[in-house]
């Protein structure tokens, strides 16, 4: 045996890989000329990890073979961290955004999610289309968000983790579903105006006072929209973008609720309470009128009736001991306005019934006073006779004849106060007790005579007919400015078949005019 067998070998030092082995792997990368960003793709790597593991496999144990991989996966796993790429394989909403910067996939992304949304949607019931706006109820994808999480992959400085999520995500991919934004609030909202809008819908109970009767109405059965299943498809058909599609609007039948006197009684039922006024500053608390009616007898009507459709039921209206006319808070006259007539019984008596009508009538501030509803309709049984009247401008008799003067007296008071005017027309033609633009017509369901009161406190009507005088005065609480104001008017022309008549509102103070207004320019027969 010679001296060379007979000399112990020394252990060399096992390389991972040989020098001609990593030769192989690193021809099979220089011959795709990889750069590192086309390494990261998925089919790319597992490429390169198959070949080297084919190179090595002759001479290498299964353990060293992993070594290399995950040496190998470890370079690739650096790199992803410095290279500022989301890594490959994942997606948002479907969209690619592998070896993306993060504002090159949020660009990308939005042009997709956000840019794409349209003005409305069109939701349907039956044969009506509801539009909603998808502005006004604010949605959008938050494309931010999801990006920073698509980035955030295979980054949160736990290597372990980070590189198991790395391999796992190269391997079978994600998608990140970018979450869907909007205003609950709005959409609720839209919802409702829907569910009032339905044709078919169902109708509830309902009541109303007028005067001294209660009127409830019975329901009616109808639809009803399910609010949470529309919720769910609006927003479903949102987050797939299927923008084209029609959304049928759910419902479902249901009964009216069945009338509860009881809520009823508890929601009008009133106390009466006086009227009072504090000072510095003045302010003044209007009188209540107590409200009640009897419930056991009210539900022994609709046992009685159960298919009405409406039910009266009396009211119980009990009057409080002071009204705000009865207070003390009148000290000034604002206004006082007399017209002369004739002594003719019916006529006269027309003229006492409408003014007794308005005589002590209180007005709040931003009140309306309108003629026709504070004297009410003009009919034999309210005792008013047969007198002159005009009709098409000629002269006959009619119903309630000459309450026209009280109208016409209270215009040029309530003008003398400085109140606003909402309605007033003049007569077909000139009356034997106002020259022309100074009345004020009115007829029963046609025309109207309306002011509102326009000052800071309460104004008190007083309208008295007697001695051959219909007389109107305004009583009040003057400001600190006030002015003496009357109507004056002038004839101007012919105009046709009639004359021509302009009236001024003309201010004066100590006497002296200070300023006049255009008021009216009235046409006579």
């Amino acid at each position: 045996m010679s001296k060379s067998k007979n000399k112990v070998k020394k252990k060399k030092k096992v390389n991972l890989l040989p020098v001609k082995d990593k030769e192989k792997a690193l021809v099979v990368v220089e011959k795709k000329k990889l750069s590192m960003t086309t390494i990261f793709r998925k089919e790319v790597f597992q490429e390169v990890v198959k070949k080297v593991s084919l190179a090595v496999m002759g001479t290498m144990s299964i353990a060293c073979i992993s070594v290399i991989i995950i040496s190998l996966t470890s370079v690739f796993y650096v790199a992803h961290l410095r290279n500022g790429l989301i890594q490959t394989g994942v997606h948002i909403n479907g969209i690619s955004v592998a070896t993306l910067t993060g504002e090159e996939a949020f660009q990308n992304v939005n042009s997709e999610l956000n840019d794409k949304i349209p003005e409305h949607i069109i939701l349907q019931y039956k044969d009506t289309s509801y539009p909603l706006d998808l502005k006004k109820i604010g949605v959008r994808f938050d494309v931010e968000k999801a990006v920073k999480e698509a980035y955030s992959i295979g980054r949160t400085q736990n290597v372990v983790r980070d590189l198991k999520e790395y391999v796992k995500v190269m391997n079978e991919s994600v998608d990140i579903d970018s979450e869907l934004q909007y205003d609950e609030k709005s959409l609720d909202e839209y919802m409702t105006k829907i569910a009032e809008q339905l044709p078919d819908k169902v109708q509830e109970c309902t009541y109303r006072v007028e005067q001294d009767k209660l009127l409830i109405h019975r329901g009616k059965s109808g639809v009803e929209l399910e609010y949470e299943e529309l919720k769910n498809r609006i927003l479903t058909n949102l987050k797939a973008r299927k923008y084209d599609e029609t959304i049928m609007i759910p419902t479902k039948e249901v009964l009216p609720k069945e009338i509860d006197l009881q809520t009823i009684h508890e929601a009008i039922y009133t106390q009466p309470k006086d009227a009072y006024f504090t000072e510095n500053p003045m302010k003044i608390h209007e009188q209540i009128v107590g409200v009640d009616f009897d419930v056991a007898m009210a539900q022994e009507i609709l046992h009685n009736s159960p298919d009405l459709e409406q039910y009266t039921i009396e009211l119980i209206l009990t009057n409080p001991n002071v009204f705000v006319k009865d207070l003390n808070i009148f000290p000034d006259t604002l206004s006082t306005f007399s017209t002369n007539y004739v002594n003719n019984v019916n006529r006269t008596t027309n003229l006492i019934l409408s003014a007794n009508k308005i005589n002590g009538k209180v007005l709040m501030p931003g009140e309306t006073f309108s003629f026709n509803q504070v004297v009410g309709e003009r009919t034999i049984a309210a005792g008013y006779k047969n007198a002159a009247i005009f009709v098409n401008g000629e002269v006959e008799d009619g119903l309630a004849g000459g309450i026209c003067q009280i109208s016409s007296t209270l215009y040029d008071a309530v003008v003398g106060a400085n109140l606003q005017i909402a309605e007033r027309h003049n007569h077909s033609k000139l009356t034997s007790y106002l020259p022309g633009g100074k009345d004020a017509t009115v007829v029963w369901g046609r025309l109207d005579f309306q002011f509102v009161n326009n000052r800071e406190y309460p104004i008190k009507l007083q309208m008295s007919v007697q001695n051959g005088v219909a007389n109107a005065t305004i009583l009040g609480i003057k400001s600190a400015e006030e002015y003496e104001i009357t109507i004056e008017s002038q004839r101007v022309g012919v105009s046709g078949a009639y004359t021509v008549y302009n009236a001024y509102k003309v201010y004066r103070q100590n006497g002296v005019e200070v300023k006049r207004e255009f008021l009216s320019r009235d046409l006579y027969k």
